[in-house]
């Protein structure tokens, strides 16, 4: 994890490689190019440069730059209870096909104020907004 400037055009192997590379065990599996509204490629794209123009064709943009490496584990740094164990149970339930909204809500709370980081604070923000502005749609 880190922080790096570097120019336009750089590619996002590059990208990993000037921050020490992926940690151990993990593999690189995609990315946001601009952020979570930039799209999102596999790593089988890592080596296009990030640019104005480069990804486009992909169905993505790189924005503000804002690059965001996936790797093929959870993203959750396993700190805090509330993150770790909370993000598993929200998918469970999501996957169980019946969503649940009052667990679900409740879960979501209780993640907000409990994580150490926005991480953990915001995981359930996707599933906050799907329960409130699409209910319909979970019927």
């Amino acid at each position: 994890p880190g922080v790096v400037l570097t120019a336009a055009g750089t590619t996002v192997n590059e990208l990993i490689e000037a921050c020490g590379g992926m940690q151990d065990g993990h593999t690189f599996k995609g990315y946001l190019p601009g952020g979570p509204s930039g799209g999102i490629l596999p790593a089988s794209l890592g080596d296009l440069p990030l640019d104005f123009g480069s990804l486009e064709k992909y169905g993505c943009f790189v924005g503000s730059h804002a690059v965001v490496i996936l790797s093929d584990k959870d993203e959750s740094c396993g700190q805090c209870t509330p993150c770790r164990t909370g993000t598993e149970k929200a998918v469970k339930l999501m996957q169980s096909g019946d969503w649940n909204k009052d667990t679900l809500a409740d879960l979501a709370q209780v993640m907000r104020d409990a994580s150490i980081c926005g991480l953990g604070q915001a995981a359930s923000n996707p599933v906050v907004s799907v329960l409130k502005f699409f209910p319909d749609d979970l019927k």
